[in-house]
This record gives C-alpha cells, structure tokens and sequence, in this order.
C-alpha cells in the first residue's frame, strides 16, 4: 500500500513522535510504500526513522502539481490550519483518511487553554475529524474522549509499543548505585504531568521513609516549568532530593531506565502514557494515577493507579519505597511479562498494518469500535 503519515513537529521526546516514527518504520520495513511528511525534514535532532521511509515537507505535498496520491493517509495533529489545509486536499484527492487526537480531547485537555482551542473546534476541526473514516484511539478511554466530544466515528484502538531490552532485571543486581535508590520519572517536564504532587508528596513523607532515595526527573522543560518546580523544591525543603537531568534519548535513556529502582508518573492527563510501557518492560515497578489508562498495571500486579493528588501519591510512595528488592523485583517481572503479551511494537504495526487495508476498502475497518 502506499501509506501518508502527516505530522508537523517530529521531536524525540514526545510519544505522538514515537508512534508515528515506529509505525512508519515498521510498515516500510513489512514492504509497504510509506511517506512521512512533517514541517522541516530539515529539524535537527528529529527522530530517526527507517532508511527507507521517505521523509518530505508538508508543503510538498499540499503542492498543486506534486501529483501524490496515497492509498490512505494518517494524520497525527490537531487544532493547526495546516491539518485543515490538508484535510481538504485529501477530500479533493479522494484520499481516506485516519486521524489520531493522541490525548488532545481528555477533558483536562480542553480545559487547559480553553480559549484558543473551542473557537478551533467549531471553526473547522470537529467538522474535519468527523470526515476521518476511522480516528484512532491508544485506549479505551479516549473512546470515550471522542464520544463525549461528539464524533461518531470508527475507532481503532492501537496502544504505542516499545522494544523489549535484551537484558532482564536479575536477582542479584545491585540496586544501589552510589548509596541511594532512585524514583524515576520521564517524560515533558509540563504543568500537566503533575510533579508539584510529587514534590509536595515526598515533602510530606517521613525522614525515615525516604532515607536512601533520591528522585530523578528526565525530560526536556516545557514553558520554564523546571525553574517552577525546582523553587518548590526549595520552598519545600526537598532541593537535595531531587534531580532534574534535562531529556536523555537513545542508550542514555536506557540507562536512566536500568539505574532506577521504581518509576512514577504522576500525571493529570494521559491518552497513553508511552513512559509507562517503557518503565514495565525495564522491569520497575510504576506507580501513576487515573489521569493515565493503565488500571492493567494494578490487575496484573506491577504497580499502583492511584486517584489524582497530594495525599494519595503521598500513601503509596509510603508503601512502594518500603519494599525490599525481591518485592520489587517479582513486580517488575510481572510488568515485563504484560509488556511481552501486549505492547510490543509489532503487534502495534500489524493492528495499524490491517487497519490501513479496511479503511482503503470504503470502511471495511479492522478492529473498530462504533
């Protein structure tokens, strides 16, 4: 098939980037045409996909004379002109479409800036997304976004996927590096991801129980809210606990994963949460909260979803920093064994793979929920 993938910013940090990435790299190397057309192929530091990939500008393809016409095209952006631009060459093409919101109608979402994005969505984007032949959703819950916001729709449901690393958590692993354990969060240092809670939690908790710890925070700042939180930090009284290491990608990354001994995630708001696969198939066990749609990791015994706010995080880092290393180790086992029967990437790429196909066949739509 030949397959479009549109999206504008295609940084390394953010997990619309890593599904689109992945995808397209997965279905090009299963012998499909795939283009990816993104703002500047030109952007520094972009994230890689395969070779044989062909990545182009946006403009090129709303270009009258390209001449380009794919079998379907998935678009992975919303509340920009430019999506409404190529919305309607799709239209005008002929062009079906699959669209995905990636966590932008969660409820908390909307609210965040509501000014801008309601005149938005009345002026153009509720009407582009109902002509999409099917939106994708990462889970369950963004369903339940999409109807609440009143879009009818097809949905497939495709979480993101990660790669299993070769190297499992051992028993005998040396847990302590440098006299301390260490708490680990990753992802967008931002409002939404809720790390004043955490700070505020572990300000709360007893000398005694966060003895040995250390909390590191990894992810690039987002509108100078590290300086924020490393004032609250003081405020506080917890400067000398927390870390704030700015974003790591590639083997320093996994690093940051092997070198943690438990994961948090503290969020008010996620469609997915791609850092949270990340964290299981690292073997930690996670702890995140009911903004993100990860009930699985209380039912399969890896971790903890907690309500949003102070108090409840402050209860369970209670419990889960008071755990020996077997304990967390059996945890961490179990996450990685859910991560290896559900969320790999090429289960991902083949539910994406099958989907493409339905939608190209007037809506024979693979996987859809109505």
């Amino acid at each position: 098939m030949k397959i479009l993938h549109v999206i504008t910013g295609f940084g390394k940090a953010a997990g619309t980037t890593v599904f689109c990435g992945e995808v397209c790299s997965g279905l090009a190397a299963a012998g499909h045409d795939v283009t990816l057309a993104i703002s500047d192929p030109a952007e520094p530091g972009r994230y890689q996909v395969d070779g044989r990939v062909h990545v182009v500008s946006i403009d090129s393809i709303l270009s009258d004379g390209s001449g380009y016409v794919p079998d379907v095209a998935h678009f992975h952006v919303i509340w920009l002109p430019v999506m409404h631009k190529l919305c309607n060459w799709a239209k005008r093409n002929g062009v079906p479409v699959v669209w995905s919101p990636h966590g932008t109608l969660t409820p908390w979402a909307m609210k965040y800036r509501w000014w801008k994005k309601w005149p938005i969505w009345w002026l153009f984007q509720k009407r582009d997304l109902e002509c999409a032949r099917c939106l994708h959703a990462t889970a369950q819950s963004e369903v339940g976004d999409f109807r609440r916001m009143g879009l009818r729709n097809p949905v497939c449901i495709a979480p993101l996927g990660v790669h299993l690393p070769e190297e499992k958590r051992q028993a005998g692993e040396p847990e302590d590096r440098g006299g301390l354990r260490t708490l680990l969060f990753v992802s967008r240092v931002q409002r939404k991801k809720g790390l004043a809670n955490l700070i505020r939690a572990w300000a709360s908790l007893p000398g005694p129980v966060k003895k040995g710890w250390r909390v590191r925070i990894v992810g690039p700042d987002q509108e100078n809210h590290t300086a924020e939180l490393t004032a609250l930090c003081g405020e506080c009284g917890v400067s000398q606990d927390f870390e704030f290491a700015g974003p790591k990608f590639g083997g320093e990354l996994q690093h940051e994963y092997a070198a943690a001994d438990l994961f948090v995630l503290p969020t008010h708001s996620e469609n997915f949460g791609s850092v949270v696969i990340e964290a299981l198939a690292h073997g930690l066990p996670v702890i995140t909260t009911k903004g993100a749609p990860w009930s699985e990791i209380e039912t399969a015994g890896c971790g903890w979803w907690i309500d949003i706010g102070v108090e409840p995080l402050a209860g369970t880092l209670r419990t889960a920093l008071s755990l020996d290393a077997k304990a967390r180790l059996e945890m961490g086992s179990r996450g990685r064994r859910l991560v290896e029967n559900k969320y790999t990437w090429t289960s991902v790429v083949k539910t994406m793979e099958q989907t493409y196909a339905g939608v190209a066949r007037e809506g024979a739509v693979h996987s859809v929920i109505r």
